[in-house]
């Protein structure tokens, strides 16, 4: 028997369930504590299996156990919210009670999620940059479409709930030139001459209108110092801050909080320095290891927590593959790790998506259909993350920058391009399951030609704007972004979680009211099965956990180019679980 209860019809494009006898579950009844929830063609493709469990403590922090006791003790729905490449766009399908498995376990693509163990550290957000290209971009525009784009990000319910973001500390390559907050001429150690005026133009006024849909976390970062506080005296290139610099530059940290806090833009959190080690055609500044370091320990650190102990410092803020040398060298000097709240770091260096990393290719015998095959690799580093997280578990991590830079080609000829979102997924799935806390995009939205930016380093965004025709184009990052952002909520726990398929990519959460939410990806084109179970070898017993039944079935065929949310409301009441209105 299955208990096999949709509770809304099912799309025609959903293959049925072959083979199993369905009845219909009373309401409000007890489906007992082994959760399935399967999609497409039995014996194909891969299984999500829920493990309804009481919370266990692991890590430095951890949420009671309540949220999960209720789980287990609920009626049990699950509801899935999909986009695909062929029309969906976050739209939520029906709520499914359940059905008895039929799956073949593990031998069938798999994945697994266990409820019981709650991992690291609370889930701080999603968000995007305001830059100067940003807001310009966006203040050139009608109200109506400067509106829909703030509702589109912000919103919590009609958009995609960001809650993150971040501004540059003077001018960045997306900016339309090189400039300072203020005019800070050199010897001006007392910072005289600093001002917001640039950021009242276009910067603020995007922050703001934000900020009437969500309280937002603001993270700041400078990519130069003034230029004659530097080693060589430009915006651009390998200069470092000059060491006697060092007082007068923390203070404008310190300067650029308080500004912006009056400003009605608290500032939550700063970086020392965008990538410190990549002395670009724009604006840099170089900061060794060491330099780092004594900056914050000496400087940094103890002006900033005299003037605003509530503001976090990040340090590296540059890409993986740095991140855990730069993160030992700050947390094994007591005096500094005592300012550090954690590590920033961006996603670049993927050669699949970027002309300029270093790159081998790796050829392997392809055993099954004859010939070679190459796996491309540069020095993404995604398991650095993980690395990280295991130096110190009591500190933070926080993804800060990423984007599809266009390399010299035409932005045309990239949008709506489903494989760049898929980036987004996949660099997401990767940094969730190692510990990330928080992930920040690049711009919100750029123009038609993929900037402004002064130094031609033009690069894609969520949203385009055709700034000449009005209108807002939404590019497949946004519903990536969105599938995480809207659904996993600040204060969620992770959730262990594994597939049996290296092709199908999957996260989970437990949200701080109970829900448990799942994020699947599957970038090649196959069907799939969803379970969510109980496992008996869990308890050490060949039998099943007491009085449990095994649950909810759904049955879908997985295509290329399609990602789900799964969410399970322990409360059997999903009336709240909101799709795209846009």
């Amino acid at each position: 028997m299955a208990l096999h209860a949709p509770l809304g019809r099912l799309p025609s494009a959903w293959s049925p369930l072959t083979a199993v006898r369905t009845r219909r579950a009373e309401p409000g009844q007890c489906l007992g504590g082994t959760r399935w929830l399967t999609a497409a063609s039995l014996g194909q493709g891969p299984v999500l299996r829920l493990r309804l469990l009481r919370l266990r403590r692991r890590g430095p922090t951890a949420r009671t156990a309540s949220s999960f006791e209720s789980v287990a003790q609920t009626p049990k729905l699950v509801t899935p919210v999909r986009s695909a490449a062929s029309g969906d766009r976050m739209r939520v399908y029906p709520s499914m009670a359940m059905g008895e498995d039929a799956s073949g376990g593990a031998q069938s693509s798999c994945i697994f999620v266990h409820t019981g163990v709650a991992l690291g550290h609370e889930w701080l957000g999603v968000g995007g940059s305001f830059t100067e290209a940003s807001a310009v971009t966006w203040r050139k525009l009608t109200e109506r479409r400067r509106q829909e784009i703030i509702t589109a990000y912000f919103h919590p319910s009609s958009g995609l709930g960001f809650n993150l973001g971040r501004v540059p500390i003077g001018s960045c390559d997306s900016s339309l030139e090189n400039w300072t907050c203020g005019d800070i001429s050199e010897g001006d150690m007392d910072l005289k001459g600093f001002s917001l005026e640039r950021y009242e133009e276009a910067i603020l006024p995007m922050l703001q209108a934000a900020q009437k849909h969500v309280n937002l976390k603001v993270l700041a970062s400078p990519w130069s110092p003034p230029s004659w506080m530097k080693t060589v005296k430009s915006f651009n290139g390998e200069g470092h801050l000059r060491s006697d610099c060092r007082d007068a530059w923390a203070k404008h940290f310190v300067r650029f909080v308080k500004e912006m806090s009056l400003a009605g833009v608290p500032i939550w959190g700063v970086s020392v320095q965008n990538e410190p080690e990549a002395a670009q055609c724009w604006e840099s500044c170089i900061y060794t290891a060491e330099e780092e370091r004594t900056f914050v320990r000496d400087h940094l650190g103890p002006q900033l927590q005299k003037a605003s102990p509530e503001v976090k410092i990040l340090v590296w803020d540059h890409n993986r593959d740095g991140m855990l040398e730069r993160g030992a060298v700050m947390y094994d000097d007591p005096a500094a790790a005592e300012f550090v709240w954690g590590v920033a770091y961006h996603w670049y260096g993927d050669a699949r998506y970027e002309t300029w990393p270093p790159r081998t290719e790796v050829t392997f015998e392809d055993r099954q259909e004859g010939g070679e095959v190459k796996e491309l690799r540069a020095c993404s580093g995604f398991e650095n993350v993980r690395r990280l997280a295991d130096l110190r578990q009591d500190k933070h991590i926080l993804f800060t920058e990423g984007c599809q830079e266009l390399g010299g080609r035409d932005l045309a000829s990239v949008l709506a391009d489903w494989k760049l979102g898929e980036r987004y997924s996949m660099n997401l799935i990767a940094d969730l399951n190692s510990g990330c806390e928080g992930w920040i995009d690049w711009n919100l939205c750029l123009d038609e030609e993929g900037g402004p930016n002064h130094v031609g380093n033009t690069c894609v965004a969520p949203i385009i704007c055709d700034t000449q025709r009005d209108e807002v184009l939404y590019q497949p990052s946004f519903w990536h972004l969105g599938h995480f952002s809207k659904y996993i909520r600040p204060g969620a726990r992770r959730l262990l979680c594994s597939s049996t398929r290296d092709a199908l990519e999957v996260t989970s959460f437990l949200n701080p009211d109970g829900q448990v939410v799942v994020v699947e990806v599957m970038e090649v084109r196959g069907s799939f099965i969803t379970r969510h179970s109980e496992v008996s070898e869990w308890f050490g017993s060949s039998s099943p956990f007491p009085g449990s039944n095994p649950a909810w079935k759904w049955d879908f065929t997985q295509t290329i180019h399609v990602w789900n949310t799964f969410i399970y409301d322990p409360n059997g009441c999903n009336s709240s679980i909101h799709g795209w209105s846009g």
